[in-house]
């Protein structure tokens, strides 16, 4: 997969709008920021299949082929930033059981949906990124959270909030986007 210097750059900001959306005085709650940001990426991804998704209820599960395909593209991006990054993995803590991924996020994924996906429209539009590209750009800002929120809640920690986030996001209907 071949990241651009558009979606680096989009990556840039997305960290700067959850620090200004999501923080108070830039300080987060580590589970939040990390579910936020990988719930953008899932959501992102999903809107990249073109499906009618208005006609689909807020919230719904959209199981689909598309998803069970991409998504584990944007794990392997995210592992692959977490690897540049120097950060080490216990594979004996990763997983998908809710025991292992930290406290329970402050926001709910609606909220964490409608809370930042017009700014990452935005930052889509500026850097002339599709929604596939934003997706992987949310990924790539996924990567720094954890690596930052690493000191505080572990890695293997962070890592399962964003794998169960992501996966999160690319199967449930989000709300619509209130930009025009």
């Amino acid at each position: 997969m071949n990241i651009t210097s558009e979606q680096n750059n989009a990556a840039g900001q997305i960290v700067e709008l959850l620090a200004m959306r999501i923080g108070q005085n830039r300080a987060i709650h580590p589970e939040t920021v990390i579910a936020v940001v990988a719930r953008l990426s899932g959501s992102f991804l999903l809107r990249s299949f073109n499906f009618d998704l208005d006609k689909l209820e807020r919230g719904a599960i959209v199981l689909s082929a598309e998803a069970n395909e991409k998504a584990p593209d944007l794990l392997a991006l995210l592992s692959s930033a977490l690897t540049s990054r120097g950060i080490p993995l216990d594979t004996e803590k990763l997983g998908g059981d809710k025991s292992l991924r930290g406290e329970e996020p402050n926001l709910s994924f609606e909220e964490s949906i409608t809370s930042l996906q017009d700014g990452l429209l935005l930052i889509m539009q500026e850097n002339n990124l599709n929604f596939e590209q934003a997706a992987q750009a949310a990924t790539l800002a996924t990567a720094f959270i954890i690596a930052e929120c690493s000191r505080t809640i572990g890695a293997e920690t962070a890592l399962n909030v964003a794998v169960y986030g992501l996966i999160e996001g690319s199967k449930t209907v989000p709300p619509p986007f209130t930009l025009a």
